[in-house]
């Protein structure tokens, strides 16, 4: 056999990405420089693992222009974020140092509390006092508050839940919540996202749900009048942990409910658009109720009359048994959210990509807890390849690396060898299919076209 012939046979093997998008000539300059630099970023690990982040060590063997090219990149949306845990880790310490207190022995060691706290225990000092006489560096207690493979002997979920109690108690103040809010919706628009969408944790109380809404948006609303095209929207969520009952995560679904129909996003008095877009129910799926348990509910002419879609949580589990991907499904849920084990059920994943249900993938919450120790063989590569569209999302990006989204990108373009057109693919798809009206979606689409147009031409003038 000839030699082109043999090879084209080749490439007719050779898997690809059916939605990555062409290039022009410009976008073509750029796609061979992001080669060039990827190829040097693999490099930099041990020769037997290429494309080797097996080890994901923050600022250890990190590309510099593939880092930086990852920051500017007009990202589209971030459709699956945890509270406010998308400020990065250095902007939180800013924020928290001046309120924070922490506890340095005992089985509270490394809580920490704000100057105000009723439990502050007597064991407690300032974290200003304690950078001052060496209790720890800075760069230390930035440690404390990221999971680490070091960890997995008490379970990563283990750590993450004590990271959310170790910070608990600082999302109990209105004042300096609303600055964590600010300065996380700050650092997503800079790192190139239009768009938030926010897994908020309710409750059974419409005051307080009201309260706590309201005031994420005053914070979204000051980013916005320094950024008129970013965006911030909530998906409500409620607990299916084990020790939960499902009358109260019902309960908690329906007081997002009543609070969506008098909370919009108002910055546009002539344009009033829906704030509260979405339903989900959270927690570690191992230890938690099974989505069965709750479709009587979610499938209910309750919910479907509500207006609210829902945007679930499942497969994020690598047992056997676990098939909240088929319960997802047929639910009907618009978005769905991980989906790690998907790849075990061949004939839904094909319904997936008929139904074009795209799937929120978080790398770097996957890789620190445990679901994806390679990511060069995470299947969310296989469902790109299936057709399946995906987003890249944070999750509960505070505590899983030093750069939310950043890491994320940086991991997926090294370790699945991404062209730019399937990065360019990657990020329209998280505007496509965010919970937006068609209007709202067309119009930021428009944004962010104009913001990778600028991308390009900037990265091309600085080579």
């Amino acid at each position: 056999m000839e030699k082109e012939k043999y090879q084209n046979l080749k490439d007719s093997y050779k898997p690809g990405i059916p939605y990555s998008e062409k290039l022009n000539q410009d976008e073509k300059k750029l796609d061979e420089y992001l080669n060039r630099i990827k190829k040097e970023a693999d490099r930099l690990y041990h020769p037997n693992d290429p494309y080797g982040i097996i080890e994901w060590k923050d600022d250890e063997d990190i590309h510099p222009q593939l880092i930086d090219f990852c920051f500017k990149l007009p990202k589209g949306a971030d459709l699956h974020a945890h509270d406010n845990t998308m400020i990065p880790l250095d902007k939180f310490v800013e924020i928290i140092i001046e309120y924070a207190m922490i506890c340095l022995d005992g089985e509270n060691y490394g809580t920490l509390y704000t100057v105000f706290s009723a439990d502050l225990p007597e064991n407690a000092i300032k974290i200003s006092e304690a950078l001052e006489q060496g209790f720890f560096s800075r760069e230390e207690l930035m440690d404390m508050m990221v999971i680490s493979d070091d960890q997995e002997e008490n379970g990563y979920w283990k750590r993450l839940e004590d990271l959310f109690s170790a910070t608990g108690d600082f999302y109990n103040d209105i004042s300096i919540m609303e600055k964590i809010w600010e300065e996380g919706f700050r650092s997503c628009y800079e790192k190139g996202i239009n768009l938030v969408e926010v897994r908020d944790w309710g409750v059974e109380d419409d005051l307080l749900n009201d309260i706590r809404d309201r005031t994420i948006r005053e914070a979204y609303y000051r980013i916005r009048r320094q950024h008129p095209d970013f965006l911030v929207r909530l998906i409500g969520c409620a607990g299916k942990d084990s020790g939960s009952s499902i009358d109260s995560a019902c309960e908690t679904l329906r007081s997002i409910i009543r609070v969506s129909k008098h909370i919009k996003d108002e910055f546009d008095p002539d344009n009033i658009e829906d704030f509260i877009i979405g339903l989900d129910l959270c927690n570690e799926e191992d230890n938690s109720k099974p989505l069965s348990d709750y479709a009587d509910f979610l499938m209910s002419d309750e919910v479907k009359n509500s207006g609210l879609k829902l945007y679930l949580h499942c497969g994020e589990s690598l047992r056997r048994d676990n098939d909240s991907v088929v319960d997802a499904y047929i639910m009907d849920s618009y978005r769905v959210g991980h989906a790690v084990n998907l790849y075990r059920f061949p004939e839904l994943m094909k319904k997936y990509a008929e139904r074009n249900t795209a799937i929120e993938v978080c790398l770097m919450s996957n890789y620190r807890l445990g679901y994806v120790r390679d990511l060069r063989i995470h299947p969310a590569l296989q469902y790109m390849i299936s057709g399946i569209p995906i987003s890249l999302c944070s999750d509960d990006g505070l505590f899983m690396t030093r750069a939310p989204m950043v890491d994320d990108f940086y991991s997926a373009i090294l370790c699945w060898d991404l062209s730019l057109g399937d990065i360019k693919a990657m990020c329209r798809n998280s505007i496509k299919y965010s919970g937006l009206t068609d209007k709202e979606i067309d119009r930021l689409m428009r944004s962010w076209e104009n913001r990778w147009d600028d991308f390009v031409a900037e990265q091309l003038k600085d080579l």
